[in-house]
């Protein structure tokens, strides 16, 4: 009895094993004041939901679809922005663990505007704890860092980017494999 509960105990939380997938995704808000006054007021969402497989134990690949909004209370519209971004994601602890470290890279390229879209690519880094509430579904918190350029960020003939740091909060759920 002791043996198949080590046993058992031990593969309870095997989520990040070879053959298995990932769906979930990540959110981020921001409320940003500015100024004197109610025209100085910024709100900022998105959402980023992702689908991927591991092709080794703790490793996966994927995509990720983001969307995001941007409005200044001063605009009558937010601004807007989808992309798509193939993604890698390494969690760093045993595939046993309650509580797991991961890393997680992508490249993407989207459409951001009101009513004219330019393009533009982004790349993104983030890392944090993934606490897994079930052996198949995962809490996580994240840094973030996300470097965006191209023609939306264009200003006259130089090529500018737009560099962002935060913090986001994400759900993933395991399915599958062994």
């Amino acid at each position: 009895m002791a043996a198949f509960l080590l046993v058992a105990s031990s593969s309870m939380y095997a989520q990040i094993n070879k053959g298995q997938w990932l769906v979930g995704g990540n959110a981020t808000f921001q409320s940003t004041k500015y100024g004197d006054g109610d025209a100085g007021k910024n709100t900022y969402f998105e959402i980023s939901p992702n689908a991927g497989y591991f092709f080794a134990d703790k490793l996966a690949a994927g995509l990720r679809a983001s969307f995001w909004s941007d409005k200044d209370k001063s605009d009558d519209d937010a601004l807007s922005s989808f992309s798509i971004a193939p993604f890698v994601r390494y969690y760093f602890l045993d595939p046993a663990q309650k509580v797991n470290v991961f890393a997680d890279a992508s490249f993407g390229f989207g459409s951001v505007g009101r009513d004219d879209k330019s393009s533009f690519n982004e790349f993104g880094i983030m890392a944090g704890p993934a606490i897994f509430l079930t052996p198949n579904t995962a809490l996580e918190f994240a840094l973030f860092y996300k470097s965006a350029g191209g023609d939306a960020y264009k200003i006259g003939a130089e090529d500018e980017r737009q560099n962002r740091f935060g913090l986001s909060v994400g759900f993933q759920i395991h399915l599958g494999g062994k």
